[in-house]
Parts: C-alpha cells; sequence; structure tokens
C-alpha cells in the first residue's frame, strides 16, 4: 500500500506519496521504525527499535523489526556514528527480497 512522504508536502493539489515496493519507500518504512521504540504503540507495543544512540545491537533490532513487519527486504548492515556533536547518524543497508 503506497504511504504519505513525511514530512507532508503538497504537489498540486494533493499530498506526495511513496510508492510501494521502491528502495524509497522502504527506506522510508525503516526511517520511521527507528524512531518509534517498543512500547511507544499502544496497539502493537513490541513495533520499533531501541534508540540507537544507546544500543550497540542495531543490526540485529533493524533485522528484527524488518523481518517481522517489513518481510519485503533484507537488512545487509546497520551502522552508527555519534559526531563530536552528539548528532547520530543511522546508514541502513538493505535489498529486496526477489
Amino acid at each position: 500500500m503506497d504511504t504519505f512522504k513525511f514530512p507532508i508536502r503538497f504537489r498540486q493539489g494533493s499530498v506526495e506519496k511513496l510508492s510501494e515496493g521502491t528502495d524509497e519507500y522502504y527506506a522510508h518504512l525503516l526511517a520511521l521504525a527507528i524512531q518509534i521504540v517498543p512500547g511507544e504503540l499502544g496497539l502493537n507495543p513490541q513495533y520499533g527499535v531501541e534508540d540507537p544512540t544507546f544500543s550497540d545491537v542495531l543490526t540485529r533490532d533493524l533485522a528484527f523489526t524488518a523481518g517481522a513487519y517489513i518481510p519485503e527486504i533484507i537488512i545487509d548492515t546497520a551502522t552508527i556514528d555519534i559526531n563530536q556533536n552528539g548528532q547520530t547518524r543511522v546508514d541502513i543497508n538493505f535489498r529486496q527480497r526477489t
């Protein structure tokens, strides 16, 4: 199912969407998952990933979340880098299942 692109933007009178099956679509779903901590969603308390700033199990957590909620992709690697200003950068390499 296509999804709204965040931040929400309007183009020609309608909300921009991401098309299911594209890398951008799955990257967006992963970005949302990594911003949600398990227990935050009442309807599905298992969904999400522990805050990567404080977790050294990012790849495992992402792989679990992707496997359970985004089965169309496989997580190859996930790395975290915290710069001198305390800003966190997460890089995720994934591929679509064939």
